[in-house]
């Protein structure tokens, strides 16, 4: 059989799981054929893949829960099948975004015979779904922080398998440092937040916390703040055309040049509720800006120490924010201090050696 490999993307927008994914395709051997069935082809453009169109009915793509739910996987099966006869078959597929979101997959392995391959990024639900998938898939890797929810996930289902099964393997997310910019030396500080607008998010405590900002400050020609947003494809999100207009902050819809963006900025900030990882923040890291984090027994609070390679705050607090940021505009050296060691942390993230396991599952 021929190395071939299919990617099963059913999320219609862009998010740190697809980099993660990307990532893993580019260091793919050679030999390694691989196909994209997705409907979201704008995140694979300039990417080594075969893009297929998933079908996706807009009014379906943001049901997760009831009749709807099961009638959108129905479709995405139909969408599957009528793709695998064109392409003939492949030795194994790949799900990244989950198994309550993957469901169709599982579906598919009532009627083929097909290895799959399931990454878990983030806490999966608590239901029968979950376990059912679980228990089909070949190989499932996973963030270390939705382990709790993986066994709630295991109880739900009928079977007695359970995490010891050697299929289940731990991973971190990891970088390529070559792709990521670094930092350019400005006189002004710059502030960025980049990420989707989901709730959860909470991207409301950092324009709110920049709006104090301004207010503390005569002069703002000491700092900006950028704004780089998603918007999901689904009612859970936050609409920024509810925001005031804010000074000194500029918003970016996904933009392509991330990568600059980045660059001339001096701190990342990220106001996520329990953060499963946090890859702009990895990123960031090695992009040589000082890192500022809730205090939230998160990943990233967790491996991360406050004053020496972060800045942390209490959770959802703008004012613990507002004094965090005040600190890092009036004291040029602590901010250098911080974002110098943040880089050197990052090293120990890199691609090669945290999708190590992955790699080696995947060709045949």
């Amino acid at each position: 059989m021929n190395n071939r490999v299919l990617i099963y993307d059913p999320v219609p927008f862009k998010g740190g799981s697809k980099k993660v994914m990307q990532t893993i395709v580019a260091d793919l051997p050679c030999d390694v054929e691989v196909w994209v069935i997705s409907n979201d082809k704008g995140s694979w453009s300039g990417c080594n893949v075969h893009f297929v169109p998933l079908f996706s009915p807009i009014y379906l793509q943001n049901k997760t829960t009831g009749f709807l739910y099961y009638i959108k996987h129905f479709v995405f099966f139909c969408s599957l099948i009528a793709n695998l006869i064109k392409l003939k078959r492949f030795a194994k597929i790949i799900g990244f975004s989950g198994p309550c979101v993957d469901f169709s997959l599982y579906i598919l392995t009532e009627i083929i015979n097909v290895d799959i391959i399931q990454l878990i990024q983030g806490d999966i639900a608590n239901s029968k779904i979950a376990g059912f998938c679980l228990s089909r898939a070949k190989q499932v890797f996973y963030l270390p922080s939705t382990h709790a929810s993986i066994l709630n996930a295991l109880k739900c289902h009928s079977n007695n398998e359970s995490l010891t099964n050697k299929k289940y393997i731990p991973f971190i997310n990891g970088i390529n440092r070559s792709t990521i910019k670094v930092k350019e030396n400005n006189n002004k500080i710059g502030f960025l937040w980049a990420a989707s607008l989901l709730k959860w998010k909470r991207v409301e405590v950092f324009i709110n916390a920049i709006t104090e900002l301004n207010s503390n400050y005569e002069c703002l020609d000491k700092y900006f703040a950028s704004v780089c947003y998603i918007e999901p494809q689904t009612d859970s999100y936050i609409d920024v055309v509810n925001f005031d207009k804010v000074d000194n902050i500029h918003w970016y819809r996904d933009p392509n040049n991330l990568n600059d963006i980045r660059a001339s900025s001096s701190v990342f900030i990220s106001t996520s509720e329990s953060e499963p990882f946090g890859l702009s923040i990895l990123e960031s890291m090695a992009a040589g800006l000082a890192i500022v984090i809730p205090s939230d027994n998160a990943y990233w609070d967790q491996h991360l120490i406050d004053g020496h390679d972060c800045v942390k705050y209490d959770p959802n607090n703008m004012d613990t924010l507002v004094e965090v940021l005040s600190r890092l505009i009036n004291d040029p050296v602590f901010l250098l201090k911080i974002s110098q060691q943040a880089k050197c942390s990052a090293q120990k993230y890199s691609h090669k050696s945290c999708y190590s396991q992955i790699l080696k599952c995947i060709p045949n």
